[in-house]
């Protein structure tokens, strides 16, 4: 098998030191990124009934606007890790940046079914290499234990696009109509391209990054990459905590507490707002305690995982269905928990991989969370129509049975890998900083002291204590 050849690490004392003022600023355009690409991502939902208007289209019809963007979004998500680390992030941003504009031109002159559909197709092309672009930035200008933190702003940075830009597409569709108000958007995301293009650099150093230059067939790094028990554990963890809540915030959250559970309109939309407020203060701070206590990061999925499942099964079990309003608020809010924990995962797989790969691996995570969001609300659709279409209490927990199934399952795979893991065969406790002070890799062992890395191999010792021990994996 051929490995990945690895640029060594630049040292820190160059003009860009790790997390300082231009990390910040690189890592703020990429997340601006990423909060318009969300914002596109979410603006059909606002202009849903203009769409049926212009289109002539049943809710059917509509249905598939969304699934087909989201399947784009879904099938590019290993391809874009691939091309994020082949090409690097800045060049991925670009043209993601150009997909969507170019989408959104399409989309606002569309008058017919088809060219509606190429243009969200591109805008969900685009979308799929935002956030694996702008965590790839992340993991090269900021030092290893920022990474967790930044992961979680920039899914913050996505939520506060959904929610900021309701209000001015709202408007701009009232007041200027279709046509103006999405080739807006589309010179907002050309703009944003060139600003992203001057300047953003994929790495402190300037010119150059860890990029993969493996020579191996792309088939075999992605087996390589789900060969690691972290990159599993990082799927399962993506798959079981970020689920429920895309399936309630997206979708038949709203339907539920008002249809379901006989809620009144407005405190069913407070409801939510509020709960999906929930992983901008919660998702930071787990950032930073999986930065500064790496140890910890498995008992917090854990324990998020576990009170999903609670809260999912005592919903769909409630006799009659119909939850008592906190329980109903306390399903939601966790479920935003959940979402919010669900960013540790790329931290896991960061941890398990090489920096050639890790957009690839970040790809990989990604599809959990999204396909099990997708199934489950498909499920959902065909369940409640099985029933008649009744959008009762009852209906409601045959619904959701599937979704609570994939969580039950979730829950058992990711302790089973947290408690039966296996050592990992090539990397024990030992990484590589990119803070050297000298040519050679600094190696740091856990509780030593960071010394440049000797080319003469140490004498193993087969059987000790110390080396069993660290070489188990934590996460």
């Amino acid at each position: 098998m051929n490995l990945a050849v690895l640029s060594p690490p630049r040292p820190d004392t160059g003009p860009h030191p790790l997390g300082g003022r231009r990390a910040w600023s690189i890592w703020a355009v990429g997340a601006l990124v990423y909060l318009v690409a969300f914002f596109q991502r979410t603006s059909l939902g606002v202009a849903a009934l203009a769409a049926q208007q212009r289109f002539d289209l049943g809710a059917t019809a509509l249905s598939a606007f969304a699934i087909l963007q989201l399947g784009v979004y879904l099938v590019m998500q290993i391809p874009a890790g691939i091309m994020a680390d082949r090409f690097g992030p800045r060049r991925m941003l670009v043209a993601a940046l150009l997909s969507m504009a170019v989408g959104e031109v399409l989309f606002a002159s569309a008058t017919s079914m088809p060219l509606a559909v190429l243009g969200r197709a591109l805008v969900g092309l685009g979308d799929a290499f935002t956030f694996i672009s702008v965590i790839r930035l992340a993991a090269s200008w900021f030092p290893r234990r920022r990474f967790a933190l930044l992961t979680a702003l920039t899914a913050m940075a996505g939520a506060l696009g959904q929610v900021s830009g309701t209000v001015p597409l709202s408007a701009s569709l009232r007041a200027y109509g279709w046509t103006p108000t999405f080739l807006g958007t589309a010179v907002l995301s050309a703009v944003l391209a060139v600003a992203v293009g001057w300047w953003i650099r994929d790495h402190p150093g300037g010119t150059s990054m860890e990029r993969s230059r493996t020579t191996a067939p792309i088939l075999t790094d992605l087996r390589t990459t789900l060969a690691q028990g972290g990159t599993r554990t990082a799927l399962w963890v993506h798959f079981t905590l970020m689920s429920s809540f895309m399936v309630l915030a997206t979708l038949w959250g709203y339907p539920y507490l008002v249809e379901g559970l006989g809620m009144a309109p407005g405190p069913a939309r407070l409801t939510l707002t509020l709960t999906a407020a929930a992983p901008l203060a919660v998702a930071p701070a787990m950032g930073w305690v999986a930065g500064h206590r790496p140890a910890l990061r498995g008992r917090l999925i854990v324990s998020v995982a576990a009170a999903l499942a609670v809260v999912w099964i005592v919903a769909i079990t409630w006799p009659g269905g119909r939850l008592p309003v906190p329980l109903a608020v306390a399903l939601v809010l966790v479920s935003a928990t959940g979402s919010a924990a669900s960013m540790l995962a790329f931290d896991l797989a960061r941890d398990a991989n090489p920096p050639s790969r890790g957009g690839m691996a970040s790809g990989v995570v990604n599809i959990g969370g999204f396909s099990a969001a997708m199934t489950a609300s498909l499920a959902a659709g065909a369940l409640l129509d099985a029933t008649g279409g009744h959008y009762d209490a009852p209906s409601f927990q045959l619904a959701f049975a599937p979704i609570t199934c994939m969580i039950v399952l979730g829950s058992v795979r990711i302790a089973f890998l947290r408690l039966w893991r296996t050592p990992p065969p090539a990397m024990p406790a030992v990484e590589l900083s990119r803070e050297p002070t000298s040519h050679a890799p600094v190696v740091r062992r856990r509780g030593a002291v960071p010394r440049p890395a000797s080319h003469s191999p140490r004498p193993h010792r087969p059987g000790g204590r110390a080396s069993a021990r660290s070489s188990r994996p934590r996460c």
